[in-house]
């Protein structure tokens, strides 16, 4: 009788120990429910954000970036769903079926910064360079340092980067080398002040987008060669790479 007693009580003992692991079970679940429901999105959203990092990037990343699983902050979910929605529009629209994997070093920095990213002309932007750096028929150059520039770009700076550029690829192609853009005229056609622009435009030409202007002199000279006036951010032009940047966050 003792014996079955013994019984009796390891078996109460292993149930107790039990308990725990299922409250911790229920507690996870109710967990992974609350964030979707938080974000207005169900599970099968969720499971169709998993599916798009998959094709994205391969299934190497897409249980490793804190997207999916309780670790996932509400409005850091509602962001992935939405960058998510943006580039499968863009890739639609241009006719792509079968996209590309982009690799972890290119897409993970970007999914991090993408999702906290709070200006919806920005938010944008990051759909435009995944869906770019996603098609195999984009003939533009996308580095991973794009990432680390959008990342530093405030909106007006985005803003002031697409125009010149613009601006620039209008011009003829034989004085492009020589065009250099004027920080009064840009700040008046803006409508903001003028220190407001050259704060962007600095940071700008910090990020290696734009490059201070050089004024050469036609009719003076040292020796055989031209003086050169160095105008800083009051003049200045735009690089390589500030064009193929602001390609690669454009739609077209």
């Amino acid at each position: 009788m003792a014996e079955k007693e013994g019984n009796v009580e390891g078996c109460y003992h292993s149930a107790e120990h039990m308990i725990p692991q299922v409250v911790q079970m229920e507690d996870e679940a109710k967990a992974a429910k609350a964030i979707a429901d938080a974000a207005n999105q169900g599970v099968e959203a969720i499971q169709k954000l998993g599916s798009f990092i998959d094709r994205a990037f391969g299934n190497t990343i897409s249980n490793s970036i804190g997207l999916i699983g309780d670790k996932l902050a509400y409005y850091r979910l509602e962001r992935a769903i939405s960058l998510k929605d943006k580039v499968e529009k863009r890739l639609k629209e241009k006719g792509i079926s079968a996209s590309k994997f982009v690799p972890i070093s290119f897409g993970l920095p970007l999914i991090e910064k993408a999702t906290i990213e709070d200006d919806e002309d920005l938010h944008t932007k990051w759909a435009n360079l995944l869906a770019n750096a996603m098609d195999p028929t984009y003939k533009g150059s996308i580095k991973r340092s794009f990432v680390g520039i959008l990342a530093e770009l405030e909106p007006i700076d985005a803003q002031i980067a697409q125009l010149v550029v613009a601006e620039y690829l209008r011009s003829p192609a034989s004085s492009r080398d020589q065009q250099l853009f004027d920080l009064a005229r840009l700040a008046s056609a803006l409508g903001i002040p003028r220190v407001e622009a050259e704060i962007s435009v600095r940071n700008l030409l910090r990020l290696g987008v734009f490059k201070p202007g050089v004024v050469s002199s036609q009719s003076i000279s040292f020796g055989n060669n031209q003086l050169s006036s160095y105008k800083d951010a009051d003049l200045f032009g735009v690089t390589v790479l500030g064009i193929e940047f602001v390609k690669s966050v454009s739609s077209s």
